[in-house]
């Protein structure tokens, strides 16, 4: 392996390091908003009118958690494949939300946690689009680490 190569992969290791950091510090921050803020993260819920009111609460006290947890061990690189997926699922169930409350037409705040008092619409929609590229491209890297060298 030439010198050039080698620092092309550090570069590379070095920025998916940074990025799998900023992911996994996005979860924890979006988790932590939901997790001290339980009162208008159940209003947003509540907004979105899809779910039955027991399971209002049930995500209300699971989705926080799973947000802080999730991010935290990706930010420590504990079972970072296994994180990844998760965080990969639950963006796209936060995008399929997302587009439902589009397409039903309802003007409220997405509940993101990232960037408080935003509206459900295209740039809430990018967010995870973006984000959910991320993490399918660091859950590629974390599988190509794995595999033997050709």
């Amino acid at each position: 392996m030439r010198l050039g190569t080698r620092l092309t992969l550090r570069r590379k290791d070095w920025l998916a390091a940074f990025l799998r950091l900023a992911l996994g510090a996005a979860f924890v921050y979006a988790g932590i908003w939901k997790h001290f803020y339980p009162y208008q993260f159940t209003e947003t819920v509540m907004a979105y009118q899809l779910l039955p009111q027991p399971l209002v609460g049930l995500s209300v006290a699971l989705v926080p958690w799973l947000e802080m947890v999730s991010g935290a061990l990706l930010i420590l690189g504990v079972k970072p494949r296994s994180c990844l997926l998760l965080i990969q699922a639950v963006l796209v169930i936060f995008l399929v939300i997302l587009a439902i409350t589009m397409l039903r037409g309802l003007n409220i705040d997405c509940g993101c946690g990232l960037f408080s008092e935003r509206q459900v619409g295209l740039l809430a929609i990018l967010e995870d689009v973006l984000l959910l590229g991320l993490a399918a491209w660091l859950y590629w890297l974390e599988v190509q680490r794995l595999l033997p060298a050709r």
